[in-house]
């Protein structure tokens, strides 16, 4: 039997990016596909995403003189912007000086300023009071340290700056600091959980649906930052510098690229190491950054990491991490080429700590002693003296340490409030099947469906017949056909369920109730769900709200990278599945119903709206709408069901009105937190549709379930009775 190499994964990659080489024939091989494509969803997006970086490896070595570097690094400057939505235009800072503490040889001054209107941010300024100015200027992102700009390895870097002749402003991240959103200083506690990254996710998730992204603001923060210290007459407007640690690492590499009047950089721990090409092992633990550490979609234009360094050249960076590793050497080793390339290798350095992830004593002295040599051109200090750091109150630029319950200005939340209240924009109701195809991303690859029988399973008054078939090459959908034990064609039920085809299709379960009521049950695992979920572990958190960082936020970015979608390739699985349902001999052929459960409620929704075979549908704990999770500073549903951009185009009641006159059912759809919406809530919502329901009088249905009947008769009534 064959066992699919890499090779055949790049072939099959190729092939769906239009490279134009015929894919491994599947058919040939006797066996499950499950046999031939272990780990499926996550070898099949680490092809597609090798496939894309291994083509810009070929247009990267194309790049032979400094011109040729110069224009590429000016392009991933420009994508890289278009990536995060642009620029806003400068409003005043209108900084506020909240009050100054005298120290010996220097000052810090706590203050605030606007980087966009009434939208604060907390800062500290560290200027020196021995020496004559103007002195370089260098601005701080912080890492993901809860309290921001105060966590004392941050502290002791600004002194050894400004001990060393620098200005220095640390300024607090969204969601770090006195920029928290969830810390109650009543409490002293966060309300999610200790989770920097949860900080950052919970907003940057929610705000792609409205067409931003937390990268924005967080670049433009820096941005701002720089625009501040050129106020100051200290500040020496041709000197300015950034480094930061961690996050604040990955931060620095973005505003140095991103923003040419940074003359002088070193990213600490972060932003050094490739992404691609994937390498995905059975033990490995797949794991992503933060949301707002991404570009989307980078990798069709092989933007990665080493490129947003390179992109800093010719200007000095220096680039320090744990421990050397054969992965970070070579992505080194390529940014240690381009500046050789530009004729200026001594600008780039790397610096082991040989020390845990931290802003270390030793990792300290080599910044400081970077920015003196380039920024100054003399050595640095040898050593650290004993530094006293300030209590957190002296300074905070708040009452309690937190604007947001100081009630000091906009929040991210705020914004983004008033940002979705304008969205949907008027017109969009019903959804336009080919503006859903591009929201979504939807894939038009298929191909045979390639159907392999498994084995087939009696049960009581009805058999299983188990069995698999392809949505597209490389993707195989695991199916349980519930077949009665009466004869006739029947037209088919779809059941799409979040859990998988085995989460309701056990003995006693609703499937086994639908089969013995004469119905014919096709029940599927989309593409990394149930039998084919990834068998790998996802980041190392727990609580809550770990799911803004588990696998499937992974595997969604990863899609997002590409400029894919992983909710539309699972819309797609469903219409695929309508495919197999329908080339059934003992399927009616004209049509199927489709029940979907929780996520499987959208898939099914989208699908509908695409897919005219579909002739009645029953969402069951659907996400009610997207506009209800930008409402709310916090929400219990995966990235997974996240569309980029979705409410600058439409809503869920808009893709639900595309349905129209079919049947449609909506049970107990549920708010950001998982929550039971009431059904006057829900109707409310749906107006829309009902007006595209008018002259379709009782086929839209919004109500809960009766606790007192089975739930199999309830879905039968709703789509339509019992269908031979």
């Amino acid at each position: 039997m064959k066992t699919w190499t890499r090779r055949d994964f790049l072939t099959t990659a190729a092939v769906a990016t239009g490279a134009g080489v015929a894919p491994p024939t599947l058919s040939a091989a006797p066996g499950p596909h499950s046999r031939e494509l272990p780990d499926m969803l996550a070898q099949y997006f680490a092809a597609r995403l090798n496939e894309l970086a291994a083509r810009w490896d070929r247009e990267r070595e194309k790049i032979r003189t400094p011109a040729d570097l110069e224009a590429r690094n000016r392009f991933v400057r420009e994508k890289a912007i278009e990536m995060i939505h642009g620029l806003p235009e400068r409003n005043p800072l209108d900084p506020v000086t909240i009050r100054t503490l005298d120290r010996d040889g220097y000052r810090i001054e706590v203050l605030r300023f606007q980087s966009r209107p009434n939208f604060w941010v907390t800062a500290s300024l560290y200027v020196p009071t021995t020496g004559s100015g103007p002195f370089p200027g260098i601005i701080s992102p912080c890492g993901h340290s809860a309290n921001g700009r105060i966590y004392k390895a941050y502290q002791l870097t600004y002194l050894d700056l400004v001990h060393s002749g620098f200005v220095v402003l640390a300024y607090d991240p969204v969601g770090q600091g006195e920029r928290r959103q969830y810390w109650n200083p009543q409490t002293g506690v966060s309300e999610v959980g200790n989770t920097v990254t949860w900080e950052h996710s919970l907003p940057g998730q929610l705000l792609l649906l409205v067409g931003e992204d937390l990268t924005h603001y967080r670049v433009w923060d820096g941005m701002r930052a720089i625009d501040y210290l050129l106020t100051r007459p200290e500040v020496d407007p041709k000197r300015i510098g950034c480094t930061g640690q961690s996050g604040g690492g990955t931060f620095t590499i973005f505003i140095s690229a991103l923003d040419e009047r940074v003359r002088c950089a070193a990213a600490n721990e972060g932003g050094s190491g490739n992404q691609w090409p994937v390498r995905i092992r059975p033990e490995t633990r797949l794991e992503t950054g933060d949301t707002e550490q991404h570009f989307f979609p980078a990798a069709i234009y092989g933007i990665d990491r080493c490129d947003l360094n390179i992109a800093i050249a010719p200007r000095p960076l220096l680039v320090t991490i744990e421990n050397y590793s054969a992965g970070f050497n070579a992505a080194a080793e390529r940014i240690r080429e381009r500046y050789r390339l530009l004729g200026v290798p001594e600008k780039f350095a790397t610096e082991e700590a040989t020390d845990p992830h931290a802003m270390s004593f030793k990792l300290r002295l080599a910044t400081t002693n970077w920015f003196c040599r380039w920024l100054y051109g003399r050595e640095g200090p040898k050593d650290e003296p004993e530094y006293q750091v300030e209590p957190a109150e002296n300074l905070y630029c708040t009452p309690n340490g937190s604007i947001r319950y100081s009630r000091q200005g906009e929040t991210i939340f705020s914004l983004l409030l008033k940002k979705q209240a304008q969205l949907p924009p008027a017109g969009s109701s019903p959804a336009r099947a080919e503006d859903i195809k591009k929201v979504i991303r939807y894939p038009e690859r298929g191909g045979p469906l390639d159907v392999r029988p498994l084995v087939t399973t009696p049960r009581s008054r009805y058999r299983i017949e188990k069995l698999e078939f392809l949505s597209e090459p490389g993707v195989y959908i695991p199916t349980w056909v519930f077949v009665p034990e009466s004869a006739g064609r029947r037209r088919p039920i779809l059941y799409v369920h979040e859990a998988g085809k085995e989460a309701d299709g056990m003995e006693f379960g609703i499937l086994e109730r639908l089969a013995r009521r004469g119905q014919m049950v096709v029940a599927v695992d989309v593409r990394g769900i149930g039998e084919t979920a990834p068998p790998h572990p996802g980041e190392d958190s727990r609580g809550a709200f770990e799911h803004v960082d588990d696998i499937e936020t992974v595997l969604t970015y990863m899609a997002w990278e590409m400029d894919e979608s992983l909710f539309g390739m699972r819309v797609r699985d469903v219409v695929r599945s309508v495919d197999y349902a329908l080339s059934r001999a003992d399927s009616a052929q004209d049509g199927v119903k489709v029940i979907g459960k929780g996520m499987g409620a959208l898939w099914a929704l989208f699908a509908a709206a695409l897919d005219p075979r579909i002739q009645a549908l029953v969402c069951d704990h659907g996400l009610l709408c997207y506009r209800a999770l930008t409402a709310s500073d916090r929400h219990l549903h995966g990235a997974n069901v996240f569309i980029p951009d979705v409410l600058k185009h439409f809503d869920l009641p808009d893709v639900a009105a595309a349905v129209a006159p079919r049947p449609l059912a909506l049970i107990s759809p549920t708010g950001p937190m998982k929550q039971q919406i009431d059904v006057p809530h829900a109707q409310a919502a749906y107006q829309r549709t009902s007006l595209a329901y008018a002259g379709a009088a009782g086929r839209l249905r919004i109500l809960d379930l009766s606790p007192g009947l089975p739930v199999a008769d309830q879905y039968l009534e709703l789509l339509g009775g019992p269908s031979a």
